[in-house]
């Protein structure tokens, strides 16, 4: 990795190749102190990125998370799967009710939503509730609604014993669910939240746990309602971000003595989803738009820029002289410091016999490393 930040170093006066050594491991020690983030390179062809130290500065700073009040935060892009800010993700924290987002998973991979159920007794424990009397029938969807939406311990407890027959064979499916996902921070001890030993997550986990969750339309629908009249009760979702920050579309709050504040959030734009995680915070609200804020001030997901310069003409035999132009260029996702380094490349060859006739294609780098590519023409304009 350090020889991709020293291209042609042999052939420099030795004060200037010292000089950029120096650089070299500066950069290379800023990328390993800082575990979240895209890389800025994979490569390692000489050659493939030199930084200079004001890009070095704008990289640091990329990945410093805000002001937070929490004790634990993250905040991660969905489409390419990459945490980018994070505080003390890994440490394991009390998740309060954002526990029931596994309880709604398991109930989608588990169960169906026409399913009828009873609801026992034993359900009735108090806390959060949707409103569950004893003996109602109510099928699953409306129980995965009063779940996320009222955050209904009712409901979770009513699905535990509907799903696996009792809560304790709940409990363990979560925690075997838990395996699959590789969440190793995460045990559960109940299916809704409240406070108990060993019940814990940390922000890492939970932003994982949301991607599978989220894989399932229902449970998208419901997370992103404000509202909804369900079962003969009007139900109001405890997310306030909601209705308080633009493409906001979910996902789960929890609240407890022992966990604080906690909000698992995601928020979508133009078909790309941020998720934001903060655990033990004392304003979960303004913790996850302050982490949303440095999302969308510090990276950027746009369309490949069209060629320009020398690599947007191309002569034909004839004479012609015709403009490159890339078909549907792809998004790329990249800190917005990195954006002036991305470079445009057409490559073209004939059909054929016919030397008039070009198949192209333009790709996209950053360094030597390949970005993307798309199908390219050629254009009298």
């Amino acid at each position: 990795m350090l020889f991709a930040f020293l291209p042609f170093a042999s052939q420099l006066p030795p004060r200037r190749r010292l000089r950029r050594l120096w650089l070299a491991a500066l950069s290379l020690l800023s990328l390993m102190c800082l575990g979240a983030g895209p890389p800025l390179l994979s490569g390692t062809a000489p050659g493939s990125l030199a930084l200079l130290p004001e890009e070095i500065a704008a990289h640091r700073a990329a990945q410093r998370p805000p002001a937070l009040t929490a004790a634990s935060a993250l905040l991660a892009d969905s489409t390419t799967q990459q945490p980018l800010l994070a505080l003390a993700p890994q440490t394991p924290r009390p998740m309060a009710s954002t526990t029931k987002i596994m309880t709604a998973l398991l109930t989608l991979e588990r169960a169906r939503l026409d399913d009828r159920v009873v609801v026992p007794a034993s359900a009735l424990i108090g806390e959060a509730s949707m409103g569950l009397q004893a003996g109602e029938v109510v099928t699953v969807e409306e129980l995965l609604w009063g779940l996320l939406l009222a955050s209904g311990n009712d409901a979770a407890l009513a699905l535990a014993q509907h799903v696996a027959g009792s809560e304790a064979a709940f409990v363990d499916l979560m925690n075997r669910r838990a395996a699959e996902l590789g969440l190793t921070s995460t045990h559960f001890a109940n299916p809704h939240g409240l406070d108990a030993a060993g019940h814990q997550s940390s922000a890492y986990d939970l932003w994982r746990l949301a991607e599978a969750a989220m894989a399932y339309p229902k449970f998208r629908e419901i997370v992103a309602s404000p509202t909804a009249l369900v079962a003969g009760r009007r139900l109001w979702n405890r997310n306030e971000l909601l209705t308080r920050y633009p493409g906001a579309d979910g996902i789960k709050t929890g609240t407890t003595p022992l966990a604080g504040q906690v909000l698992v959030a995601s928020v979508n734009r133009q078909q790309h989803r941020a998720i934001a995680v903060v655990m033990g915070s004392q304003d979960r609200y303004g913790d996850a738009e302050a982490l949303f804020d440095a999302y969308f001030e510090r990276f950027q997901w746009a369309p490949a820029p069209q060629p320009a310069g020398p690599t947007a003409w191309v002569r034909l035999p004839d004479g012609r002289v015709l403009r490159v132009v890339a078909e549907a260029p792809p998004d790329l996702f990249l800190p917005r410091w990195l954006w002036p380094r991305v470079r445009t490349q057409a490559v073209w060859q004939a059909v054929g016999s016919d030397p008039g006739r070009l198949a192209g294609q333009v790709r996209w780098y950053l360094g030597n490393e390949l970005l993307g590519q798309a199908p390219a023409y050629l254009s009298p304009y």
